[in-house]
């Protein structure tokens, strides 16, 4: 039977302001994602029939909770496809962290059965199916490492061009334990209008943007009220600094917090002097184009 293996990556916003509830329920966004080297391992199985997801992470769902599972079933009812697959996951990039492992894994189990089913989709119609999926999901199906969202996160722009494209080294730290997005957005005080949209990110000045303009450019409307919920956002952040790096930001809903460094040497530097809390981990990435 044929085997894919996969490589799904996680992400990191290095901008993300809430913009307005929407009467559906979703939030309006600007945010700047940006894909990195932190990935999970995905095999995919042609077998007979049925959709099988197994796990190594007792936190992960194996059933129709799981939005891998969710892909394969609705490209198996939308297009009729008689065939089934067993997809094994293995979870490096923490659950619920605010670092998009399972929209990444979800897009990458599209790409893949897209391949295993002999599907010949195209990119809209991937597009179209992840985003009903997911709002995340649209960016890890783009072939780009940086990229402004905008909508519920799946209107993409993505950041490439003719100018050197920027790649910069994390640290990331994350408390251990899960917070949910819609628990994040709950802590905001949105009406249904507020905040304009952000003209200052377009994504040539994001392609090839230099590590000293980042301070310019980190803002998270949802750090403040998660890092009132759990302390650990504030600790995490202060370990960060007291390890050597000056520039740090909650990413996404959380709760993980990342670092920034000038390069690879004074990011790993940075992890051997950070003092860990009670169940913290710590992981050293990059940009990801």
């Amino acid at each position: 039977m044929p085997v894919i293996n996969l490589k799904p990556p996680a992400k990191i916003n290095l901008y993300l302001k809430v913009l307005r509830k929407r009467p559906d329920g979703y939030h309006d966004i600007d945010t700047v994602f940006e894909r990195i080297d932190l990935c999970d391992e995905l095999t995919l199985k042609a077998i007979p029939e049925d959709i099988v997801v197994k796990c190594d992470d007792p936190q992960v769902p194996c059933d129709k909770r799981n939005l891998i599972y969710k892909a394969a079933q609705m490209l198996r009812e939308r297009y009729s496809v008689a065939a089934g697959v067993e997809m094994t996951l293995k979870k490096n990039i923490p659950v619920a962290a605010g670092l998009g492992g399972a929209s990444s894994d979800c897009a990458y189990a599209l790409r893949g059965l897209n391949e295993l089913w002999d599907l010949k989709l195209n990119k809209s119609q991937l597009f179209e199916i992840g985003s009903a999926i997911g709002a995340d999901v649209a960016f890890f199906l783009l072939d780009c490492g940086r990229a402004i969202g905008r909508g519920k996160g799946e209107i993409l722009e993505p950041c490439a061009g003719r100018q050197e494209k920027s790649i910069f080294w994390y640290l990331l730290v994350n408390p251990g334990f899960p917070v949910l997005a819609k628990d994040a957005y709950e802590g905001l005080n949105l009406g249904l209008t507020s905040a304009p949209s952000d003209s200052r990110i377009n994504p040539v000045r994001l392609n090839g943007i230099k590590f000293e303009d980042l301070g310019d450019l980190l803002s998270n409307s949802l750090e403040a009220p998660v890092e009132r919920k759990f302390r650990a956002i504030s600790d995490m952040k202060s370990e960060i600094k007291k390890a050597g790096l000056k520039l740090s930001m909650m990413s996404g809903s959380g709760p993980t917090v990342y670092g920034v460094a000038s390069g690879k040497e004074e990011a790993l530097e940075a992890k051997s002097r950070l003092l860990l809390g009670n169940g913290w981990q710590a992981f050293v990435a990059r940009t990801l184009w």
